[in-house]
């Protein structure tokens, strides 16, 4: 976009750029003005790089004052003189990609102009900004700038800033990763509306938080300041490596462990089918929770009942196979593997037809029959 501008700031003003030059020579006629010299002057100012003229550049081609209305050239100079630093330029650009004038509409890169503007310091794309990030037509927190402004949201009470703000310290989107920082926020909202989704996020961070070595002989659980050792915290004490000094002590354990699958539960109970889903492969799988098939099938039946695709393959898996279940059910993992199908997951039609080719005719009939009754019972 820049090098197509300059070229035609240097066609507009007249500047040859190739043998045309020694065509002029040839004519005896003066050239007619193609533009006003006012339109000409302000080309060469702009194609030698002053953001002004770049700017007033881009309104001339915009409402056709001086020359021919082009909504695509007029944005290329606005774009120039936006990266020159010129702030109403910036505007320019951002509502240009958020209306379609010039280029398709895009509320992504209308955002990142946005952005610009709002950096350069123009309050109004500050509060543009803002509002298309906490609408959720744009997603990048923008960076440190925008993390200031979110947090201001956030700390007068918007959840959906905290769920943001919280969201970006989790995933580093825009910003450093920082676990303890996306804790906070997932806290906060939780402490404050109670809020269903935060629940789930901040059970789902905890129980993923690597191990670490703690010495409990050294710990001091005496609620009274007092009575504790001199210099001494109160609670456990995590180590990212294990003490040398006291290695035949220490053990390793899963910070998160308790309060993270305590979480999960309870956004589980709620209702919240990603919650039912990740506690339930966390049971089934004994990893992040102690081992519990039974329990783990049950939340992710419940899960499936809402819906969740990942959870209809799993429990198809399972039932394949014969885990959590009294045995092999190959027709209740044909049923599940269909639904998920429909549900769009990619891989369940394929993972159908081979189960299938495992049935009898009856047991296929039995499968399809079963299969037809769900949709029937939900109105597919």
């Amino acid at each position: 976009m820049r090098t197509a501008a300059f070229v035609a700031a240097l066609l507009a003003f007249g500047i040859p750029l190739t043998g045309q030059a020694a065509t002029a020579k040839q004519v005896n006629k003066p050239a007619k003005p193609a533009v006003s010299s006012h339109f000409g002057n302000l080309t060469l100012a702009a194609a030698r790089g002053d953001a002004q003229a770049q700017y007033e550049l881009g309104l001339a081609y915009g409402d056709g004052h001086g020359t021919k209305a082009d909504a695509k050239m007029a944005l290329s100079w606005f774009e120039l003189a936006a990266t020159n630093g010129n702030v109403h330029a910036a505007v320019a650009v951002a509502k240009a990609h958020q209306n379609g004038i010039g280029a398709p509409t895009d509320m992504v890169v209308a955002g990142q102009w946005w952005y610009r503007a709002a950096v350069l310091g123009d309050a109004a794309a500050r509060d543009q900004w803002t509002e298309l990030l906490l609408s959720g037509k744009i997603t990048a927190i923008g960076g440190e700038a925008g993390r200031k402004w979110i947090a201001e949201k956030a700390a007068a009470g918007d959840l959906s800033a905290t769920m943001i703000l919280a969201e970006a310290y989790e995933n580093g989107t825009g910003i450093a990763p920082d676990r303890t920082e996306a804790e906070k926020w997932y806290r906060l909202a939780i402490a404050l509306y109670g809020d269903l989704e935060a629940q789930f996020r901040l059970g789902r961070l905890l129980l993923s938080l690597p191990a670490a070595w703690r010495v409990p002989d050294d710990e001091e659980w005496n609620p009274k300041e007092s009575d504790r050792k001199a210099n001494t915290p109160f609670g456990a004490v995590w180590l990212a490596a294990k003490p040398a000094d006291r290695g035949d002590k220490a053990v390793q354990l899963r910070p998160g462990i308790v309060e993270g699958g305590h979480l999960l539960r309870a956004a589980a109970r709620r209702g919240h089918a990603q919650a039912q889903y990740t506690l339930g492969m966390a049971l089934v799988g004994g990893m992040e929770l102690p081992l519990d098939m039974v329990t783990g099938i049950g939340w992710l039946e419940a899960a499936a009942a809402q819906g969740h695709g990942e959870a209809m393959m799993a429990l198809a898996g399972y039932a394949a196979n014969g885990q959590g279940f009294f045995a092999k059910d190959p027709v209740r993992a044909y049923v599940m593997y269909d639904l998920a199908a429909t549900s769009g997951e990619d891989e369940a039609a394929a993972a159908r037809e081979a189960v299938a080719k495992t049935l009898t005719q009856r047991q296929i009939n039995r499968a399809r029959q079963m299969v037809q009754d769900l949709h029937d019972s939900q109105g597919l």
